[in-house]
C-alpha cells in the first residue's frame, strides 16, 4: 500500500517504480534460474520453484493505485502481466517433458522479455539497484553461486541414499563412475 500522506504526484512515481522494479526482478530471476529450473523440472517435476520465481505483488495493487498511472501506461504493464499469467497457467497445468519444458520456458522468456523492456520503458527505467561490494574470497574452482552449488551436493547426497546402504562410496577424485 502506498503512504496516504503522499501527493497523488509522489504516490504515482512511488507505483510506477515499484511496478517496474518487480518486473525487472521477475525476468532477471527467470533469466538467472533458468537452467536451475529446467534441472529441477527434468529431475523432479516440481513447480513450486517456477511459480515462487514469477511471483507477483500486483494483483494486490488497489484500482485507486492504479488510477494514478496514466492509461497508456497501464495498458502496457497489463501486456506484461498478462503474458505472465499465461505463462504462471502453464507451468501449473503442464506435464511436458523436459525437452519440451525448454523450449516453452526459452520462448516464453523471449516474449517476457520484450513486454517488460516496454513496461519498464514505459513507467521510466528501471531503477537502479544499490550495489554491495564484498571482500574477495578464495576461489575453490567452481563458477556456480553457492546456493546453487549447496543444491548440486545436496542431489550427490540423495543419490548416495538411493543407492542403498551396501552401496560402496566412491573415494576416487575421478569424475569417472568406478567399475
Amino acid at each position: 500500500m502506498v503512504p496516504p500522506y503522499l501527493t497523488d504526484q509522489e504516490r504515482a512515481e512511488r507505483v510506477a517504480i515499484l511496478v517496474a522494479t518487480e518486473i525487472a526482478r521477475i525476468v532477471d530471476d527467470l533469466e538467472d534460474r533458468q537452467q536451475f529450473l529446467l534441472d529441477l523440472w527434468g529431475r523432479h517435476r516440481e513447480r513450486g520453484p517456477f511459480l515462487d520465481t514469477i511471483f507477483s505483488r500486483f494483483s494486490s495493487l488497489t484500482f485507486r493505485e492504479l488510477a494514478l498511472l496514466e492509461p497508456d501506461l497501464i495498458l502496457k504493464v497489463q501486456e506484461f502481466y498478462r503474458e505472465l499469467e499465461d505463462f504462471r497457467m502453464y507451468l501449473l497445468f503442464t506435464e511436458a517433458m523436459p525437452t519440451t519444458m525448454g523450449e516453452a520456458y526459452r520462448w516464453q522468456l523471449r516474449r517476457l522479455k520484450a513486454y517488460a523492456e516496454q513496461a519498464i520503458d514505459a513507467l521510466g527505467g528501471e531503477p537502479e539497484r544499490p550495489v554491495l561490494e564484498f571482500p574477495e574470497e578464495e576461489d575453490d574452482g567452481g563458477n556456480e553461486a553457492p546456493l546453487l552449488h549447496l543444491a548440486a551436493l545436496a542431489d550427490e547426497a540423495s543419490e548416495e541414499v538411493a543407492a542403498g546402504p551396501d552401496a560402496a562410496p566412491d573415494t576416487d577424485d575421478d569424475d569417472e563412475p568406478d567399475e
